[in-house]
């Protein structure tokens, strides 16, 4: 959401935080689609308006909620053109029903690309079952499928994995070379388009950086992401290794190709592995389940009950699982966190400029808003201006008081290196990246990709004369998470508790 507002406001990709980590078009693609809907006017953005703020989060979750079940129908659409309709539905039950789809409700990138990644599989799938009819029809859809598997890598840079699997299925149609071109020309040249930016800024070693970070930072490996999964949704995971299984021994290269490329990447080229990375093969878990029960069924026809009982049970229980999950508020935290700094701002008269969200024009090719697009001294020119409380917090905070609310005073992220002026209010807010910057402080060691990068020392300074504590962590305690199904939610608790620490 930060770098998405930051694009709606300031019309540009320049955001302090991370620079090169990933591709830009997930941001601007969400940007664009918050731009169409006239966000955040749209929510009535006030300090004083306390809805506001859930409102604030509320919009672009729908947005992503609506981007799930255009992923539920696409699963059903691919698997009903290779499986058959049986397979098929099952598999688009199991996609919407189960306990891991909750991670396509999140703001990932993930959940951005998905759409994309599935219409780019849809479209090559029902190429191949043209049957060779209607050519310039088909050379038609693998330049588009080839464009939005362009747009998906462009957002997530690993999803260069699945260009194997769609190129071999864009040659098996006609067996044409021309054909494979076709599809790999906008699959190559849309994701240049970010190292190729960063040439043109004098930037190129720092994107070198950035990428590098990315691959050899050490944390989780593929095995202990696998094992958050199997906490999250042990069905659905233990279903698509007997799926996977199976494939193999079947031979089907569309689910070997779609998966297997996916996992040795992130084996062998990437030390750092998170759970949610594997989202784009989530639906692929699905189908291979969705074969597999299947095929368990057509065993067994002649046992009716036994055929009907075997799918409702598992489809039943995930629902129930799932809706034992979504039926619980472990953000309200969040919430009632910012509505208390709120608070605070409306107490000491914070000053906020009238700056009007219809004055958002298109200018120079990007969204900004009139007069709030500036060059480097954007943030130090304002706050010059404006000596009212200093917010600082993490990008998870930061964006609704930098661009909902347009509050000057409030830093980038808590990494974001200014001078705080002798007696100046300050607002901190520690939510557990905070801490965790404080106390390991690894970014700001390594500065070669960012050379202003605040340090721990620095931070520290801000916390002179802050008496106030508040603390916020929610009712996410409440539940045993490591009680089925509520062991997802230890990944899913916010960078909780939050203090909030104030003057």
């Amino acid at each position: 959401m930060f770098r998405s507002l930051h694009f709606l406001t300031m019309g540009n990709t320049a955001w302090s935080t991370s620079f090169y980590d990933h591709p830009y078009f997930g941001p601007i693609f969400l940007a664009s689609m918050l731009y169409v809907i006239n966000y955040p006017a749209i929510i009535d953005p006030e300090i004083q308006n306390q809805s506001s703020v859930y409102s604030s989060y509320a919009i672009p979750r729908i947005m992503i909620g609506i981007f799930a079940v255009l992923d539920t129908l696409l699963i059903y659409a691919i698997t009903k053109l290779r499986y058959g309709r049986n397979a098929a539905i099952i598999s688009a039950l199991l996609f919407s029903v189960m306990p891991f789809t909750w991670a396509l409700r999140r703001i990932y990138l993930e959940s951005l690309l998905y759409p994309l990644l599935l219409s780019s599989v849809l479209i090559v799938v029902y190429v191949n079952s043209m049957n060779h009819q209607k050519p310039k029809i088909s050379q038609g859809l693998i330049f588009i499928a080839g464009v939005l598997l362009g747009l998906a890598i462009f957002t997530k840079a690993p999803l260069v994995t699945m260009m194997p699997f769609l190129t071999f299925y864009t040659y098996k149609n006609n067996k044409k070379i021309s054909d494979v071109v076709l599809f790999l020309t906008p699959v190559i040249i849309i994701p240049l388009v970010w190292p190729l930016d960063a040439i043109s800024k004098g930037e190129y070693q720092q994107w070198i950086t950035g990428l590098t970070s990315q691959i050899e930072r050490h944390y989780g490996s593929i095995v202990d992401s696998i094992y958050d999964i199997f906490l999250i949704d042990p069905i659905i995971l233990t279903l698509g290794i007997f799926g996977i299984a199976l494939a193999i021994i079947k031979r089907d290269s569309f689910l070997i190709l779609g998966i297997v490329p996916f996992i040795a990447f992130f084996t062998f080229f990437v030390s750092y592995v998170n759970w949610f990375y594997f989202i784009p093969i989530f639906g692929f878990l699905c189908i291979t389940a969705g074969v597999l029960i299947e095929r368990i069924i057509k065993l067994v026809t002649k046992y009716k009950a036994i055929t009907i009982m075997i799918p409702s049970l598992i489809i039943v229980f995930g629902f129930f699982s799932t809706f034992a999950l979504i039926s619980t508020n472990v953000a309200s935290f969040q919430y009632e966190a910012m509505s208390y700094i709120n608070t605070i701002l409306i107490k000491d008269n914070a000053t906020l400029k009238n700056k009007s969200y219809s004055d958002m024009t298109i200018s120079d090719n990007s969204l900004q808003y009139n007069g709030l697009q500036k060059k480097s001294g954007y943030d130090k020119g304002m706050r010059e201006d404006n000596k009212s409380t200093i917010i600082i917090a993490s990008p998870i905070y930061s964006w609704i008081y930098k661009f909902i609310y347009l509050y000057e005073n409030t830093f980038y992220s808590y990494s974001e290196n200014n001078n705080i002026e002798n007696g100046s209010d300050v607002i901190l807010v520690l939510d557990r990246y905070f801490r965790d910057y404080l106390t390991n402080n690894l970014e700001s060691r390594n500065k070669s990709w960012n050379q202003n990068l605040a340090t721990a020392d620095e931070l520290y300074k801000a916390f002179d004369g802050l008496n106030t504590s508040k603390y916020f962590t929610g009712n996410g305690n409440d539940y045993d998470r490591f009680q089925y199904p509520y062991t997802s939610m230890r990944f899913n608790l916010g960078g909780g508790p939050i203090e909030i620490r104030s003057n």
